[in-house]
């Protein structure tokens, strides 16, 4: 039944506009990648390889659990081949097309417009870099695009058993794949709750969605603490920690001086040589500045994360300063993939980068044009207590945004690119609200 759900509700082939976003979506990509033939390869794909053979071979005993489950088993039925999973990656850009089509007709586009919205953001060329390569942010694009267009389709209000056993489901293979992504189950209930509010909703039906979540995230959990004896969602959890102390590491307690010192060192390295300062505790571990304490992965990783609390708590000021300045501003930039992703025919190369360039500010611009919207839709919200699902985009972005600083410190704006078509949508539903009387606007939006 779940599976006859799931396809029912990707259903597009009775839309014109979806088939033509259809043949569109992999004419692009088929063009893109004829002229490429390559697959992307970047540092993180290789331990998504190594659990993806282990899923292969049946045994995941001694794991060290440095990936979640996710993305391997999205590689596992792709057979390990990193090309058939570049495949799969397409199909599923092509089909968050179809997604976002819906997503538009929902929030009262034309169909017109929506089909020319949806061309507009599939134009962007970091779709195909990430689609392109061994990560898992296109997969996350996916899973988010199809919880979106569920909200958009009045999810908070509907009542159906099928509906809330699809969107656990959905929101089930996100934490799988992103275990951040926890907390999303949660703020999306609490939505439901706060829509037309009583007290007897605190307690309703839609809690369902919250068990595959729960499931995912606490059974890899505890899949780690069999293999590595530390109950974490990946052995990276302490790594990570310690990465929030970058700009005060030398503050830490002297009990952990083995870590700061070298922590110290290496960020001092990078911030001469100008390269990723968020990365230094990553370079010290691998100039072998720990192997002297002949700790595995996941006990190294453990007393990083003992060091890191230690240190914040110590520090808080230093802290906080980190997260807003840094961590918290990092997440509204734009990751770069294109720096990885290099034609091999010059002239496409140089094509690609310039079309690219102009893309970057059109992004840019946009993304401060939703920063700029954000007090308009909370003051909205607290003159006519109603939640909106322009509310409902502004809340998940901005609670993204605080989270991502508060855990890490690091390539914290690839945090924001599952989201970035959304930010684009609330920037045009303004427009298109707001200046109804513009032919030019109205002639794209409408």
């Amino acid at each position: 039944m779940l599976v006859k759900s799931i396809v029912s509700r990707l259903s597009f082939l009775s839309d014109k506009n979806c088939k033509r976003l259809l043949i569109i979506g992999f004419s692009f990509r088929a063009i893109l990648f004829l002229i490429y033939l390559h697959v992307t390869k970047v540092p993180d794909s290789f331990k998504f390889m190594e659990l993806t053979d282990l899923l292969l071979d049946f045994n995941l005993k001694n794991y060290t659990g440095e990936r979640s489950l996710g993305y391997p088993l999205f590689m596992f039925f792709a057979f390990g081949s990193w090309k058939l999973t570049l495949i799969y990656q397409f199909i599923f850009g092509i089909l968050t097309s179809v997604l976002w089509y819906k997503t538009l007709l929902n929030f009262q586009f034309t169909s017109k417009a929506s089909f020319r919205i949806t061309l507009f953001l599939q134009s962007f060329l970091y779709l195909f870099f990430y689609e392109a390569t061994i990560l898992v942010e296109s997969l996350t694009l996916f899973l988010i695009s199809i919880v979106f267009y569920l909200l958009s389709a009045d999810y908070l209000v509907k009542k159906s058993f099928k509906l809330e056993l699809f969107m656990g489901f959905v929101l089930g293979c996100l934490v799988l794949v992103k275990p951040f992504f926890a907390f999303l189950p949660f703020l999306i209930y609490g939505f439901t709750v706060l829509k037309n509010f009583t007290f007897k909703k605190i307690i309703n039906p839609k809690i369902i969605l919250l068990i595959f979540p729960l499931i995912a995230y606490f059974g890899w959990s505890y899949v780690n603490k069999i293999n590595t004896g530390y109950f974490v969602s990946t052995t990276y959890y302490g790594l990570n920690i310690s990465q929030n102390c970058v700009y005060f590491a030398e503050k830490g307690p002297k009990e952990y001086d083995w870590i700061a010192k070298p922590y110290v060192k290496h960020r001092e390295i990078a911030l001469k040589e100008n390269k990723d300062v968020a990365m230094s505790i990553w370079y010290a571990y691998g100039a072998g500045e720990f192997d002297h304490k002949k700790l595995s992965f996941a006990d190294l990783s453990n007393e990083l994360g003992k060091y890191g609390k230690e240190t914040i708590k110590n520090n808080p000021k230093d802290y906080w300063e980190q997260v807003i300045t840094r961590s918290w501003f990092d997440f509204w930039k734009i990751y770069d993939m294109k720096e990885f992703v290099i034609f091999p025919n010059l002239f496409v190369e140089a094509v690609v980068s310039a079309i690219w360039t102009l893309q970057l500010i059109i992004l840019t611009i946009f993304k401060v044009m939703f920063l700029l919207l954000v007090p308009f839709y909370g003051i909205k919200f607290f003159r006519d207590r109603i939640i909106s699902m322009e509310l409902l985009i502004v809340i998940t972005v901005l609670a993204t945004s605080v989270l991502q600083a508060v855990v890490t410190y690091g390539t914290n704006s690839r945090y924001c690119f599952p989201f970035e078509y959304l930010m684009i949508i609330l920037v045009l539903l303004f427009l298109r609200d707001r200046f109804q009387n513009s032919k030019r606007l109205n002639t794209f939006l409408r």
